[in-house]
This record gives C-alpha cells, sequence and structure tokens, in this order.
C-alpha cells in the first residue's frame, strides 16, 4: 500500500505527535555580540586617529548594552562620539553627548576623574567656539551665554585653566563694552588681568593690550544696539535653551524679550512666538499660573494673525490644553 501510495503521488501519512511529556529542544539562539572584543576593536581603532572607523562602534555598545539594559559604563563611549562630532563641526552634535558623557560620569558615580575633565575641557572649548561664531553673526547674547558657560567650567579646571578662564574673562569684558556695560566690563579686564600675571611675562602682547584697554579713562559709548534685533536675539537664544530644557537660562532670556517686543518695536506676531516660548517654559518649571496666561496671550495674537492651524498656533494651543486649561473663547473663534 505505501508504494502504491509513492507511486500514484500520494501524500505520506502524517507523523505520530510526540507524547505530551516529550522534551522540545529550543531552537538555537543567535550568539551574543562580544561588548568587551567591541570596546577594545574601537579604542583601538580611536589610538591609531580612526575615530572615523571608531565612533560606529562606539555607537553600537551603546545601543546594545541597552537593548540588555546594562548599566555599563558609557560614559567614555559617549565622549568618544562628541569628540568624533566635534572634529567633523557638528557642534550642536558634540555638545550633546559632552554632556551625556558626563551625566553618565556622575551617575556612575564619578569613576573617571580623567574622562570628565577631558570631557568639561572638550566642552569648554565648544562654547568658546559657539560663542566666537555668534559673534561672527553679531548674535551677543547669544556670544556672552556661551562664554559664561565656558567660564563656569574653566573655573572648576583651576589653576591648571588659569589662562583659560583669564582669556574667557577677556572676551567676555570686550563683549560687555560693546554693548556699553563699561563697569563691568572693566572688572572682568581687572579680573583676567590678575590671572594673567601668573602665566605670561609683562612684555607679552595680550598683557599689553589688555592694560591699555584698562588704561582707558572712558571708553567711548557704542550706538545703541536696534531693540527689535536685541528681541529677536533673546528669542533665538531663549528658544534654544528651552529646547535642552535649560529652563531656568530660557525664562530669563525670554521673559527680556517679551519686555522688548511689548514696547511695540516688533510685529506683534513676533510678541505672540515669545510669549508662546516663555508660556512653554513657565509650564516646565511648574509655574502653571503664569503659564496659562502667557500662552493665553499667545495665541490671542497668534490665531489672528497666523490662523488657527498654523504650527505655532498649534504648538501653543496644545501647550495650553496639556495645562488643563480651557483656551480662551476670543482665541478660538
Amino acid at each position: 500500500m505505501g508504494l502504491l501510495c509513492a507511486l500514484a503521488g500520494c501524500a505520506s501519512a502524517p507523523a505520530a505527535p510526540p507524547p505530551p511529556d516529550a522534551a522540545v529542544e529550543p531552537a538555537p539562539s543567535a550568539p551574543q555580540p562580544d561588548l568587551s572584543a567591541l570596546e577594545q576593536e574601537a579604542d583601538d581603532h580611536a589610538a591609531l586617529g580612526r575615530r572615523d572607523l571608531a565612533a560606529p562602534l562606539y555607537a553600537r555598545l551603546i545601543d546594545l548594552r541597552a537593548a540588555r539594559d546594562e548599566r555599563a559604563p558609557e560614559s567614555r563611549a559617549l565622549a568618544e562620539l562628541a569628540v568624533v562630532e566635534h572634529d567633523r563641526g557638528h557642534l550642536p552634535e558634540a555638545e550633546h553627548f559632552y554632556r551625556r558623557a558626563l551625566a553618565e560620569e556622575f551617575a556612575e558615580g564619578g569613576r573617571d576623574p580623567g574622562l570628565r575633565k577631558r570631557t568639561l575641557a572638550n566642552l569648554a572649548w565648544l562654547l568658546g567656539e559657539r560663542a566666537a561664531s555668534s559673534i561672527a553673526h553679531e548674535r551677543r547674547v547669544e556670544a556672552i551665554d556661551c562664554y559664561q558657560q565656558a567660564l563656569e567650567i574653566w573655573q572648576t579646571l583651576q589653576p591648571a585653566s588659569d589662562e583659560l578662564v583669564a582669556e574667557t574673562l577677556a572676551n567676555l569684558a570686550l563683549l560687555e563694552r560693546a554693548r556699553g556695560q563699561r563697569a563691568e566690563a572693566r572688572a572682568l579686564l581687572a579680573r583676567a588681568d590678575a590671572l594673567y600675571e601668573k602665566t605670561l611675562p609683562p612684555d607679552d602682547p595680550t598683557r599689553v593690550r589688555l592694560r591699555a584697554l584698562l588704561a582707558v579713562k572712558s571708553w567711548p559709548r557704542p550706538p545703541e544696539p536696534d531693540p527689535a534685533e536685541v528681541a529677536r536675539d533673546l528669542d533665538r537664544q531663549g528658544a534654544s535653551h528651552l529646547d535642552r530644557r535649560e529652563y531656568v537660562r530660557a525664562r530669563v532670556l525670554l521673559e527680556r524679550a517679551v519686555s522688548i517686543h511689548e514696547k511695540g518695536v516688533t510685529a506683534p506676531v513676533e510678541l505672540g512666538a515669545s510669549l508662546s516660548y516663555l508660556g512653554r517654559t513657565y509650564a516646565a518649571l511648574g509655574d502653571f499660573e503664569n503659564a496659562r496666561y502667557v500662552l493665553q496671550r499667545s495665541l490671542a495674537i497668534l490665531v489672528p494673525a497666523l490662523g488657527k492651524f498654523d504650527p505655532l498656533t498649534l504648538s501653543t494651543r496644545a501647550s495650553l490644553e496639556n495645562l488643563r486649561g480651557s483656551v480662551p473663547a476670543d482665541a478660538a473663534d
């Protein structure tokens, strides 16, 4: 019978099912990557200056550890990724990875002081580069903020960073002088001179120029900046801090921006946008009463100017609804 079925093309009889208590062999699992070997390979590339080859390996290492829910140290991998992006000129990406690396290092108990110092120094250099770029684009408020952040870092690394603290103080002084803050500028120059005295000879060109600035009895008053451009610059910088969740810094800048917009030096829609950023900042800081009031003011301006479906209007309305408040009737119409 079996032979006849085979010749006729019949299907063979199904195999008998295994007994209920029979053990089923599990399917072989894919071999797990050796994270130590992967990290060593990345380190070898980095040691040879091939950060372009090391970067994707470090990125994969971080992803694999996250997938395995491991709390293995990631700060060094993040710091290496930051350096790669920094070398490529991708400053926002590099700053993101530097800050993540520092956060991880502190979360890991600060067990690698050398890595922490290197990463802090690299972040301070990056902030100085951002400040220089902001000056080139005439964004003085942004440049001052970057230099102030860099100064905070360099001061944590003193006395090794004395000269860099002095240089940052001098750069801040020149910016303050340019916007008419002469007393603040002179105080910053005096602090810089005291530090330069430790590291530079009296005839060094930097010290000579700095003392010449200090010797000037009355600096000429610079022309008054365009208040509209000042407000826009504050908005840009405040929105940038808001995106980075640096809410306290964002609030200070955006409150100044709104106060200038309210003088009528810009179009109403610019005041509406500034109020939207400020309202979201207040909400993030837990100041829900002010957030609701400011967001309602923003919508009252944005809806007539931009319409109900403009992205800024929609995001402002969403922020207001997240506060469980009601949209004012005149803004909803």
